[in-house]
């Protein structure tokens, strides 16, 4: 099972309990409930399904919303709790992607403090480096792999100049390959312990909520290794909703849409 949080209009949040096994077809939404609201949620749940059939539930997956965890350990109370792994490198990524900009912001405000008159500098690859580091959000959040040789140029640059966010860059890598690498929970771990001493050891601020986050959420975030289960399957139903939604035109009556969804779905 997957639990999800869905916008459907006006800023109007429902959470959507989702059956992998149903593959985006009939039978893959389990509930609709409005609002985001644990002990809400969790009480329309037990109401809803009953023991015998929420103890057959073995895993639920979910992204670091303590809401959605809370909900998936009180009303599957046999099912490991999975923490989605793309939103647990997201967090990671988005520290790395703040030094960057830190960086960034620093290199403005010297140019404002200097003389005009003095053309900026420009590198090999003919950017300034202000230019290279707008230019580089993307080729940071990717594989090496993937890198076109101008990406590469800028990225070459610019780790020369910066070697934190080389470092930083280097530990996403190694985080992505711990996960992508078919291991148990018990080898991932010490896996998982090593690099955290490494992010540690970077002494940077901004990893601050990656260091939270995997100290409140290792049990959570280890539980992948088990079955390496993701939220993709609830992304991609959060998606058919929202283009079932465009092609309705928005949602001009929400209870009519919910029943659309549910007996296309349910």
């Amino acid at each position: 099972m997957s639990l999800d949080e869905t916008c459907l209009s006006n800023g109007e949040v429902w959470t959507f309990l989702t059956n992998k096994d149903g593959h985006g077809c009939k039978g893959t939404l389990a509930a609709a409930i409005p609002g985001t609201k644990s002990d809400e949620i969790i009480s329309i749940l037990i109401g809803a399904m009953g023991k015998s059939i929420r103890r057959r539930v073995k895993e639920v997956t979910c992204d670091l919303s303590p809401s959605m965890m809370l909900i998936a350990a009180e009303v599957f109370y046999n099912a490991h709790v999975v923490n989605d792994r793309f939103h647990v490198q997201q967090v990671y990524n988005e520290a790395v992607d703040e030094i960057r900009i830190d960086i960034r912001r620093q290199l403005i405000a010297e140019e404002n403090n200097r003389d005009k008159s003095e053309p900026p500098v420009t590198y090999s690859n003919g950017e300034t480096m202000r230019q290279i580091l707008a230019r580089s959000k993307h080729t940071l959040m990717i594989s090496q792999n993937k890198w076109s040789d101008i990406q590469r140029h800028r990225v070459n640059i610019l780790f020369k100049y910066y070697p934190i966010l080389k470092a930083a860059y280097s530990l996403a890598m190694e985080l992505r390959k711990i996960f992508n690498a078919k291991i148990s929970p018990t080898k991932a771990m010490g896996r998982m312990n090593k690099w955290y001493e490494k992010v540690m050891a970077l002494g940077n601020n901004n990893f601050r909520s990656v260091i939270k986050t995997f100290k409140n959420h290792a049990p959570t975030i280890l539980n992948y290794f088990r079955r390496r289960a993701t939220n993709a399957s609830a992304e991609a139903f959060n998606s058919k909703v929202k283009i079932f939604r465009s092609q309705m035109r928005g949602v001009r009556d929400r209870d009519f849409f919910i029943f659309r969804l549910v007996k296309l779905y349910a």
